[in-house]
């Protein structure tokens, strides 16, 4: 409840939410913005398609809080955004990078409001945790599955992933 409460006052301002939360990425981690298609953005954060993908992912994080309370559902939404991210050369190193920049995001954001407390920093952590716990093996496997890929079956995934993007 601490989490989905919190989540309701950081929901008001996502756009600008996930924007602080890449640059914060960014300062943790600068080589990781090479992970990305606006790595060469002139002001990254001003940049649109920072701004695009930040919301993004912001929204999937709210769907994820959402999800909370019906775990069973939300593990295979969670598998599958775990062996996603292998194709971009997301390693388990990232996790806690990722996990400091949205404890401080959040701490940032609802602190103002007197909500961030040790008990709901302690439950976004632990909710963070169980989060990793379930999507890092399905990036391993998902990377050990890409790299024992030939160029041709390699290539063959892309265009299948790519066809999925274009059906929704």
């Amino acid at each position: 409840r601490l989490v989905q409460h919190s989540w309701a006052l950081v929901e008001k301002d996502l756009d600008a939410h996930g924007i602080k939360f890449f640059m914060r990425i960014f300062t943790i981690a600068p080589g990781a913005l090479q992970l990305f298609s606006f790595k060469d953005a002139k002001d990254l954060e001003k940049s649109p398609e920072l701004a695009a993908h930040a919301g993004t992912v912001m929204r999937t994080v709210g769907q994820a809080v959402a999800g909370l309370s019906d775990v069973q559902t939300l593990i295979p939404v969670l598998q599958s955004l775990g062996g996603a991210h292998a194709k971009y050369g997301v390693q388990p190193e990232h996790f806690p990078i990722v996990g400091e920049a949205l404890l401080w995001t959040l701490e940032q954001g609802l602190g103002p409001a007197g909500v961030w407390t040790s008990e709901v920093k302690d439950a976004w952590t632990k909710t963070w945790d169980t989060v990793v716990s379930v999507m890092e093996p399905a990036l391993i496997e998902s990377a050990r599955e890409i790299s024992a890929m030939t160029p041709a079956d390699h290539m063959k995934r892309l265009v299948q992933d790519s066809w999925a993007l274009v059906e929704k």
